[in-house]
């Protein structure tokens, strides 16, 4: 446990610590440094992205010097610390029982870091990391972690004092890290209970306090918002801290995202065998906005994938282990990595479920490297709907989880609440998409997506190679195959394009960070809570788009004068040309009257335009000629309701559009339609006149703005 941590150099302790200034500590001079002295400090003020539930702050480190010399084997006296947050929140860390006892923790003097000092023997920095738990520090005051007063040369008497176990205890060493339990004094708070202060007494010697893993809800709040700690301690002449609030942490950029399509829009009538649609662009708000589950470690370390898929917990596991690249040294910087990780000071000797069923989670590991999701809607039926399983093709060498700065993120598989537990098998997708290269090291992939009942689908990527030092972006692909179908009023792939109301959100993606609330994996209600999942997120801003467009295949017909008046008449024909020697694909659909003029009543009294005339596929009871424009009656079209391919439809204005004179439009769902008209008096007696019908581009009518589809005719 505590003794004099004496360490040798500043400059060794800033080649590994994170935080130092305060925390060093030198040889002593064997004289007396006067009354004990602490102060707090924040040993960093990470950003915090302000989507998070639980986002780390920065740890904070009390250092004292100064103080009495106590008798060798006397007691030494305890405290306890509390913690509280500033402005007040919930502290979100990981609850591994059910009473709040969390994976919060406080280190005594950076054990376990095996920084050099001048102290003979395995105490301080050097010392093993010895847990006490929450249970033992409140059972009988604490006896069951009590130290006493020794020497670092033991019964030759060193020159300075160091903790040791009490005979009553069961330990081998002193207990140096104490877990921190949550909510005895508000939600906002974190309790050590019964931490042993031993004062470093000699001059030039400093004790140090570590708090760590202390994670915190910002989300919602607004750029620059700061969090800020309050220490108490007590009783406080053990442990003399004036106290005032620091800062541990403040709120830096949203991220970004953004839905980039690749084409304007795809029509119904023409086949695709998975053709790329748009990408999803997500940007990281700051340089460590998108952060690996752990420190990376190469090719054994960290998150290592193969072209099998199966990456096992025992292989990430690796990176917590002894010859792993542990992530349990206080304030270590890991290489620079370690703002850039979900997990904090992970400490494997710390487990719990928190009355989780099947569940083990380890102090400050978190379950997941930063996830992004992206939840498609309106997904056709008859639509194949692919995302790429990497954001990039980084070649044969990349390798996932490795130490490469170039962020990456891989597609994977996620349950009902999108999210694994601690210990579960990470399970990166391979690929489904015709000619997928399996064989090869990860290439760029993709995997088809199954829509819900509600025609929806999600994909959640998990990064696992994020840049610490630069503002980040991934990109996603989305793909689509589909088979031509019949056009009809009622697209198969989505609202015919005459219907589409501008800013309508059909064929829609949000993209979010994951999870979050929407997706099941927790609710509103415990989002501030320390049993659910680690990282978790809130949706600040809503980034969406279209993730394709496919139109109906449609031609748009003009004809500028058409006359359905007492004693004058006017046929409108229609032919559907899509079959034909050259190998168009043939179609089959039906046309819709726009009429735009006047309608003559009694004694030449005008009123407005008739009203559309609908394709007789589109009404309830319809009478082609009569109601509705229809085509001939054949084998194929035996009620008349469509224009089969090689046939022509015709109705007289006289029947559909009594006493109207002026223009009509004719929007058909099919390519390659041509139209005539031929006007007469009744008897054909004295007039006779017909023409050919001009096409226009669908967008006169209604098409979704910006689509960029053309009539297309022969």
């Amino acid at each position: 446990m505590a003794d004099f941590r004496r360490w040798f150099t500043v400059l060794a302790v800033i080649a590994v610590m994170a935080f130092a200034a305060s925390a060093q500590v030198g040889v002593g001079t064997g004289s007396s440094a006067g009354l004990l002295t602490c102060v707090a400090t924040a040993a960093g003020t990470p950003e915090m992205r302000p989507e998070g539930f639980t986002e780390l702050a920065g740890d904070i480190v009390i250092s004292c010097t100064g103080g009495p010399t106590y008798q060798v084997g006397a007691s030494i006296p305890t405290t306890n610390v509390v913690v509280y947050m500033q402005p007040t929140v919930p502290i979100t860390s990981r609850f591994l029982s059910t009473n709040g006892a969390s994976e919060a923790l406080l280190i005594i003097d950076e054990a376990g870091s095996s920084l050099q000092t001048g102290v003979a023997g395995a105490f301080g920095p050097k010392a093993p990391q010895v847990l006490c738990t929450t249970a033992q520090q409140q059972a009988s005051g604490g006896s069951a972690c009590a130290v006493v007063v020794g020497t670092d040369l033991g019964t030759a008497g060193g020159p300075y004092e160091v903790a040791l176990p009490a005979p009553s205890t069961s330990f081998a060493s002193a207990p140096n890290v104490y877990q921190g339990k949550v909510g005895d004094f508000g939600s906002q708070s974190v309790t050590f209970y019964n931490v042993p202060v031993l004062p470093p007494a000699t001059n030039g010697v400093t004790r140090t306090f570590r708090i760590t893993n202390i994670r915190v809800p910002v989300a919602g709040t607004t750029l620059n918002y700061t969090l800020g700690a309050f220490i108490s301690t007590s009783p406080n002449q053990t442990l003399p801290l004036v106290s005032t609030v620091i800062n541990i942490g403040v709120v830096g950029p949203v991220m970004t995202a953004a839905v980039k399509p690749i084409s304007n829009a795809f029509a119904q009538c023409s086949p695709q065998t998975v053709a790329l649609t748009a990408n999803l662009i997500f940007t990281e708000g700051f340089a460590t906005g998108f952060k690996t589950r752990v420190v990376p470690g190469g090719a054994s370390n960290g998150i290592p994938l193969n072209n099998t898929g199966n990456v096992t917990w025992a292989a990430e596991a690796t990176n917590l282990g002894p010859t792993g690249n542990n992530q349990n040294i206080p304030g270590g910087l890991y290489g620079g990595f370690a703002a850039n990780t979900e997990s904090g000071f992970i400490f494997p000797p710390l487990t719990g479920n928190a009355g989780v069923s099947g569940a083990s989670y380890t102090a400050g590991l978190a379950d997941y490297g930063t996830r992004l999701k992206a939840i498609f809607t309106n997904i056709p039926a008859g639509l194949t709907l692919y995302v790429s399983t990497t954001s990039a093709s980084q070649g044969t060498s990349f390798i996932p989880g490795g130490t490469s700065v170039l962020p990456y993120a891989v597609l994977v598989a996620t349950n009902t609440g999108e999210a694994t537990s601690d210990g579960t098998a990470f399970s990166p997708i391979t690929s489904t998409i015709p000619g997928g290269d399996s064989t090869t090291a990860l290439p760029m992939w993709a995997i088809a997506l199954s829509a819900n009942s509600n025609n929806q689908a999600v994909a959640v990527w998990e990064v696992t190679n994020a840049n610490p030092g630069a503002k980040d972006t991934l990109s996603f692909s989305v793909y689509i195959s589909y088979s031509a179908t019949s056009s009809t009023t009622t697209n198969p792939y989505g609202l015919p394009i005459t219907d589409l109301p501008l800013g309508a959100t059909v064929n829609n993606v949000s993209l979010s960070y994951a999870p979050e609330p929407g997706g099941g994996t927790f609710a509103n209600t415990n989002a501030t809570q320390g049993q659910v999942p680690i990282p978790r997120f809130y949706i600040t801003n809503i980034y969406q788009g279209r993730w394709i467009t496919i139109n109906l295949c449609q031609t748009t017909l003009l004809y500028p004068y058409v006359i359905g008046i007492s004693g004058y008449d006017t046929g409108i024909a229609v032919a559907n040309t899509s079959m034909d020697p050259f190998g168009t694909v043939t179609q089959t659909g039906s046309c819709k009257l726009y009429g735009y003029g006047v309608t003559y009543g009694a004694n030449n009294a005008t009123t407005a335009a008739t009203p559309v005339i609908p394709g007789c596929d589109s009404i309830a009871n319809p009478l082609p000629g009569t109601n509705c424009f229809g085509g001939p009656v054949t084998a194929s079209n035996p009620n008349g309701y469509f224009i089969p391919p090689g046939t022509v439809g015709v109705v007289m204005a006289s029947q559909v559009l009594a006493n109207f004179q002026g223009y009509v439009i004719a929007s058909c769902n099919f390519w390659y339609a041509h139209g005539y008209a031929a006007l007469t008096d009744v008897g054909l007696r004295n007039l006779w006149s017909s023409y050919l019908a001009l096409e226009l581009s669908p967008a006169g009518i209604g098409a979704h703005r910006g689509s960029g589809i053309e009539t297309l005719a022969h």
